[in-house]
Order: structure tokens, then C-alpha cells, then sequence
């Protein structure tokens, strides 16, 4: 019965000290995302395109061509029209190693040409795509060391949702709003909520450092 006990106070402590942790790390991320950018990847279906045309099937290869490109234009859109929390960029997905090795040449503009003319100005940013929510599981639960550790599991627990990233390609973590699910194909609805989650964590998380800094002074 103790040794029950003391293992369910362990694991609430442990529970509230990953929270804290977490917690710590999305105000962090979210004060310098205001005075960052984000980075959003687009993709283009290449390797199923070129399989398609090698086998002889280009019309196929075309429409693909052809939905990928409407879908990408209606996110870049989107994302123009509803989101100011800070300012946005675009890439091809393929092209991530050449943003983070900082090459030029690689954004794209509303017509989803490449411009040489954009260029990020910001030191830092993050990413965001369209896909899949992945669920974070928590690992080393049993050992002091690595209590706080968390990392993206390969569980699908939505689909179908714009997703931010950190530049190592890893899921970000509540309580930072990373994820918005977008229904039927409403890009517009879902960059407005995603852009107003935004400001809402970036004025409550002010708030909560700036009441922390009080009750210690």
C-alpha cells in the first residue's frame, strides 16, 4: 500500500514537473516567434509524379501536378490573408536542408515561383505544414534523469491539420498552440484560428512571466 502511494505521488510529480517544463519552453518559444518568422513547407508529390510519367501515365501526373499546385495556392493565400502575428515565408518541403544551411534562392512567392528577391530577415523561426498531428509520449518515465523528456511518437492523433515544427523537424509540445485542424478544406478558417491561438498564448504567457517576476520582487 505505501509503496503503491509514494509511486502515484512520483508519478504526479513527474506529470507536474513535465508540465512545467513544457510550459517553460513554449513561453520561450512563443516570445521569440513574435520577433521571428514562420516557415511554411509546401509539397509537391515529385517521387509519385515521376513514377507516373516513367510509367507512361502522364495525364495522371498532370492532375497531380495540378492539385498540388491549387492546394498550395490556397495555403499560401490563406495565410496572407489571415495570419499577422508575424511575418511568413514559403518553401518547398524538399528545400528545408537549403533553409537551414541558409541558402538563398529557395522561397517562393504567390505564384509559387521561386523569387530570388525573398530572403528571411529573421533569426529565428519556425515551421509549419499541412499533415498530420503526431502524439507526444513521455519517455525515461521511471528514472529521475530524462523525467521531463517528451518526444513525438509515431501515433497519428489527427489528421488533416496545419502542424508547426522546430527546426529539427520535431513536433512542438503543449501548451504551445501548434496544431489547427483544418475541416473540409477550409485553409482560410483554419490559419484564422491557428493565427488567433497565437496571440491569445503570446498575451496570457506576458502575462503569467510578468505576474512570476512580481511575486518574486
Amino acid at each position: 500500500m505505501k509503496s503503491t502511494f509514494l509511486s502515484l505521488i512520483f508519478c504526479l510529480s513527474a506529470a507536474t514537473c513535465i508540465a512545467q517544463y513544457n510550459r517553460t519552453i513554449a513561453y520561450q518559444q512563443i516570445k521569440d516567434l513574435k520577433t521571428g518568422a514562420l516557415v511554411v513547407r509546401l509539397k509537391t508529390n515529385d517521387k509519385s509524379v515521376l513514377a507516373y510519367r516513367q510509367s507512361g501515365r502522364n495525364e495522371i501526373a498532370d492532375r497531380m501536378v495540378a492539385d498540388r499546385a491549387t492546394m498550395n495556392r490556397k495555403i499560401i493565400s490563406a495565410f496572407r490573408s489571415f495570419l499577422d502575428f508575424c511575418p511568413v515565408y514559403f518553401i518547398y518541403t524538399k528545400n528545408t536542408d537549403d533553409l537551414k544551411a541558409g541558402k538563398k534562392g529557395i522561397f517562393l512567392n504567390d505564384t509559387l515561383a521561386v523569387d530570388t528577391n525573398i530572403y528571411i530577415k529573421e533569426n529565428y523561426y519556425l515551421l509549419v505544414e499541412y499533415g498530420s498531428v503526431m502524439a507526444n509520449e513521455r519517455v525515461d518515465e521511471y528514472r529521475y534523469r530524462g523525467v521531463y523528456t517528451t518526444q513525438e511518437s509515431s501515433s497519428v492523433v489527427g489528421q488533416s491539420a496545419l502542424v508547426m515544427l522546430d527546426t529539427s523537424n520535431a513536433q512542438l509540445k503543449e501548451p504551445f498552440p501548434f496544431y489547427e485542424t483544418v475541416y473540409l478544406d477550409n485553409y482560410n478558417k483554419a490559419v484564422e484560428k491557428f493565427n488567433r491561438g497565437l496571440h491569445k498564448f503570446y498575451i496570457n504567457s506576458t502575462m503569467k512571466q510578468e505576474i512570476k517576476k512580481l511575486k518574486k520582487g
